[in-house]
């Protein structure tokens, strides 16, 4: 193993490694297989940052021999690395891709910490309070608050988020009998939803294309969705599916508690609509 790089052993060792840590502290988590070529291509990168920056912390966990971290995390390919403050994901890529990794490393890193300056009695201000980290907001989704309208049996929403989302590219969310969908995701606390990321390109003419999102509605059926006015309207080109972030107007996805996701159509006019991931990031409002 690289220096500056720790290989988890076992669930308890990477949780008291990730409470041990200062809240502003960075954890990078690589989870990789041992049979995956890509895997072992970016290994080096990885050592290299780890070496570059002392002060954030860097864990490999492999998926086989760590099958419960790899359920916690909802890993479905590899590589794909999370990034943690405070026990919490701010970001995650999925791939071996040098310069986005680097990227990654470098924006959540912050600075190397260093002592205090001494303040004296009463010109001495309390810090300020640090900002909710960002990252997806899928970890603060409600147990219970998945459902999808108009899913095929046999790939539901289930497929691809939740506890029992299967690797991508083989398990997916798929529209039944027309593109239509309307997904539906309730969150246990307020969030703020900055961007969203689909990605749908192992059948790109199956790939969502008009897509309607509604903010706090407690109930909505595809007659619901056609009544009432959206947050927002995408149309989504062929390099949005691509698992690219995909920003939103923010202003209108404040003190978010549930969110409605209204699939209209898709790429080409296919029968069926399919999307291989899905995810929503943000911060807690």
């Amino acid at each position: 193993m690289a220096p500056g790089i720790i290989e988890i052993g076992s669930t308890q060792a990477f949780d008291q490694i990730a409470k041990s840590l200062p809240a502003s502290q960075l954890l990078v988590v690589d989870f990789h297989a041992v049979w995956c070529g890509p895997c072992h291509a970016i290994a080096p990168v990885l050592a290299q940052l780890a070496q570059k920056y002392p002060h954030v912390k860097f864990v490999k966990i492999d998926v086989d021999a760590q099958a419960e971290l790899a359920r916690r995390f909802q890993i479905s390919a590899m590589p794909t690395f999370k990034f943690l403050k405070g026990g919490q994901v701010i970001d995650e890529l999925r791939g071996a891709s040098p310069p986005q990794l680097q990227q990654l490393v470098q924006r959540h890193a912050g600075p190397v910490q260093s002592a205090a300056p001494k303040t004296s009695g009463s010109s001495a201000q309390a810090a300020a309070p640090p900002a909710p980290a960002e990252g997806s907001l899928m970890t603060h989704v409600s147990s219970t608050g998945l459902s999808c309208l108009g899913e095929s049996k046999d790939h539901p929403l289930s497929s691809i988020v939740g506890p029992n989302a299967g690797p991508k590219g083989r398990s997916y969310l798929e529209s039944d009998v027309d593109p239509e969908l309307l997904i539906s995701v309730q969150f246990n606390e307020a969030v703020k939803i900055k961007a969203l990321s689909i990605f749908s390109v192992v059948s790109p003419a199956q790939a969502p294309k008009t897509i309607r999102l509604y903010v706090n509605q407690n109930h909505m059926d595809f007659g619901d969705a056609d009544s009432h006015e959206p947050a927002q309207e995408l149309t989504l080109t062929p390099e949005d599916i691509r698992g690219n972030k995909v920003e939103l107007r923010f202003v209108r996805f404040q003190k978010v508690h549930s969110l409605h996701i209204l699939v209209k159509d898709n790429q080409e006019d296919d029968e069926t609509t399919r999307i291989d991931s899905l995810d929503l990031f943000g911060q807690l409002a």
